[in-house]
């Protein structure tokens, strides 16, 4: 059932994540009957479209301990997967809606993982209040790049990495931002694209901070999306 997901991390011990992995989905598919948490129910629809989309990128970073946070974490994509394949990661997973906060502190729990916390708090207030803080900031299908990137900076170190996993109108958002990742402190630095029939065209995005972010940002959440950087 699992196979598709060997070729992410050869080093990680397979039993032992395989057996929090379907731990995880079986979860999920029991609290989604509650509150909702995925379209996607069946099983190998959960394995690709989300624990394998949540891994990709790791093909072109070191993750081992580096501080992550997982800006809208959601149901747990992909800061959980990622936890499960690199346990050496020190993850902080920020959401803000309450019942997918009482589902990732539940799978953390059941799962016994460790160095992993959830807040519960907007984005724009926690970056703001956590300058400097992570190696990679991390975020899945969450908001467009004019947007999400000025919500998730500040937390960032500088020469750390804002990975933005994207669909396939990632090229749209690309031209949306203008190029103003600049005024933020960030170089794009590389992408990622993969064609899976499974999963469509998906675009990782790396982008590299190269220096210290304005205090101006981020903007109140109502400023961020009335008139996004790059507008």
């Amino acid at each position: 059932m699992f196979n598709i997901l060997t070729q992410i991390n050869k080093n990680f011990e397979c039993d032992i994540a395989f057996e929090k992995l379907k731990k995880y989905k079986d979860l999920l598919k029991t609290w989604n009957s509650k509150f909702n948490l995925t379209a996607i129910t069946d099983d190998e629809e959960i394995i690709k479209k989300h624990f394998y989309d949540s891994l990709i990128f790791s093909s072109y970073i070191d993750l081992i301990n580096q501080s992550i946070l997982d800006i809208g974490s959601g149901a747990g994509f992909p800061g959980i997967v990622i936890k499960i394949f690199f346990p050496n990661t020190n993850l902080v997973l920020l959401e803000s809606n309450n019942k997918k906060v009482l589902f990732l502190k539940e799978v953390i729990k059941e799962l016994d993982l460790k160095n992993i916390i959830v807040i519960n708090e907007r984005a724009e207030e926690y970056t703001k209040n956590n300058i400097e803080c992570f190696d990679i900031v991390i975020s899945r299908a969450v908001a467009q790049l004019n947007i999400l990137l000025e919500l998730g900076v500040q937390a960032l170190k500088i020469d750390g990495y804002f990975i933005a996993l994207k669909g396939k109108n990632y090229d749209l958002e690309i031209k949306q931002l203008n190029k103003k990742e600049k005024e933020l402190g960030l170089l794009f630095d590389k992408k990622q694209i993969v064609e899976d029939n499974h999963l469509g065209l998906r675009a990782n995005l790396f982008y590299k901070k190269f220096k210290k972010t304005s205090s101006l940002y981020p903007r109140s959440y109502n400023k961020i999306k009335n008139k996004p950087i790059g507008d």
